[in-house]
C-alpha cells in the first residue's frame, strides 16, 4: 500500500523593496516520515547535486531518478522523522551551516548603538529618522527575499516609511535601513528579521524600542483621582510612625492650572510622590520643574536597581524656601548596569511644598 506523505516547500515573500543584484533564494523539500517513502516531483524539477540532511545533521548526496519530466527519490534510512532534501544545490551554498547571521553594527540616526537582540534607546525628544541595521553571515549569503521589517507590530512599508537594502557581492553582508515616519506620542518598537539563505533558515532578529511619550505622565498634575491624589504618582509617607500625618493632593493656584501639594502635619515624616521612568544606563537625564514652599526641604530622588536589589540612590540638593513659584533644574545620570528606576519629589518635616510644570527630559 503506498504512503501518502505532506511535503512542504520553504516558499519565499518579499516584503520589503531591495536593491537586490542575485537571488539567492533556495527551495528545499521538508518530509517528515517514520518510515521509508519514495517521492515523486513534477513539473521538471532542476535537479543539480541534490542532497539531505540525515538525522545527525550531516548533509549528504541523495540519489535522484529523473523521467518524464519528474524527479524521484526515496527517503534514505538515516533521514527518518524530518528531514530537508535539496535537489538543486547551487554553488555559492555552504554546509553544515548552523549558526544564525550576526548583527554588525547599528546607526540610529547616524550615532552608533551597541547592537544587540534587544536595543533600548529609552526616551527620545523625536523618532529616529532613520536606523541602519548591517547584518553580516560567515558561511552564505542572506535572504533578503525572506526579510521582514516592521514598527509597532505592522511590516513595512505598509505602516509608512520605507526600508531598502543594500547587499555586498558575495551576499554575506546586507546594510538594512529604514526610514521611520513621523509617530505620535507613544512608546514603539522596530523589529528586523533576516534569515540566511541555507537550507535551515538560520534567522537572526533585533528589536529596537524607544518612546516618544513625556517621560513623566501627569507631570502637569492636572489630573487627580477620586481621592484627589496625582493620577500616575503613587505617594506615600517613609518611614511612618503612629504619630504620621501627611497630605498628597492636587489642588488649584497652581503655576499653570493645577499643582501637586505635599504637606507634612505630624509624626516622622518623609514624603515622597514617585513614578517608574525609562531611563537608559549611562545616559544624563534633566529633570526641571517649578515648586513654591514653606519650608527648605523639598528635593528630587531617582532610586535604580541592580540584580533585584536597590542600588543607584541620587537626590538633589534641597530646594530653598520660596513665596512664588521658582524654577528647579537638577542633572542626573542614570547608573551603569541599574534598571528599574523610579524618580520621587519629596519633602521632610512639617511644611508645604508644591509642585508644578515638571518634566524629565534627556540632556543633549
Amino acid at each position: 500500500m503506498g504512503r501518502a506523505i505532506a511535503i512542504l516547500a520553504i516558499l519565499t515573500c518579499c516584503v520589503v523593496t531591495t536593491a537586490l543584484a542575485q537571488d539567492y533564494s533556495l527551495q528545499p523539500i521538508r518530509i517528515t516520515s517514520n518510515v521509508p517513502v519514495k517521492v515523486s516531483i513534477g513539473g521538471g524539477p532542476a535537479v543539480s547535486s541534490p542532497i539531505y540532511r540525515a538525522a545527525d545533521g550531516a548533509w549528504k548526496p541523495l540519489d535522484v531518478e529523473q523521467a518524464g519530466g519528474a524527479a524521484a527519490f526515496t527517503q534514505p534510512a538515516d533521514a527518518m522523522a524530518t528531514t530537508l532534501v535539496l535537489l538543486d544545490k547551487p554553488a555559492w551554498l555552504q554546509l553544515p551551516d548552523d549558526e544564525p547571521p550576526a548583527i554588525a553594527g547599528i546607526r540610529v540616526d547616524d550615532v552608533a548603538v551597541e547592537p544587540g537582540e534587544e536595543v533600548k534607546l529609552g526616551n527620545v525628544p523625536r523618532a529616529p529618522q532613520s536606523v541602519v541595521i548591517a547584518i553580516s553571515d560567515e558561511k552564505n549569503p542572506l535572504a533578503l527575499s525572506r526579510a521582514v521589517v516592521s514598527l509597532n507590530g505592522r511590516e513595512l512599508p505598509a505602516s509608512g516609511g520605507a526600508v531598502t537594502m543594500s547587499q555586498s557581492q558575495d551576499g554575506r553582508q546586507v546594510d538594512v535601513k529604514v526610514t521611520i515616519p513621523d509617530l505620535p506620542q507613544a512608546a514603539h518598537t522596530l523589529s528586523v528579521t533576516l534569515p540566511d539563505a541555507s537550507p535551515a533558515l538560520n534567522t537572526v532578529r533585533t528589536v529596537l524600542s524607544f518612546s516618544t511619550a513625556p517621560m513623566l505622565a501627569n507631570a502637569g498634575f492636572e489630573e487627580a483621582d477620586s481621592a484627589g491624589r496625582p493620577l500616575h504618582w503613587a505617594c506615600s509617607t517613609w518611614s511612618a510612625d503612629a504619630e504620621t500625618k501627611a497630605e498628597f493632593k492636587i489642588v488649584d493656584g497652581g503655576r499653570t492650572g493645577k499643582a501637586l501639594l505635599i504637606e507634612g502635619i505630624a509624626g516622622s515624616l518623609n514624603m515622597v510622590c514617585g513614578q517608574a521612568v525609562d531611563l537608559v544606563p549611562g545616559r544624563t537625564y534633566v529633570l526641571s520643574g517649578y515648586q513654591k514652599s514653606t519650608v527648605a526641604a523639598g528635593y528630587a530622588s531617582v532610586i535604580g536597581q541592580a540584580a533585584g536589589k536597590q542600588d543607584q540612590y541620587a537626590s538633589m540638593p534641597r530646594l530653598p524656601q520660596a513665596e512664588d513659584w521658582t524654577p528647579f533644574s537638577w542633572e542626573v545620570t542614570a547608573k551603569e548596569d541599574n534598571t528599574g528606576f523610579n524618580l520621587y519629589l519629596r519633602t521632610g518635616g512639617q511644611g508645604k511644598i508644591w509642585f508644578d510644570d515638571v518634566s524629565l527630559e534627556l540632556k543633549q
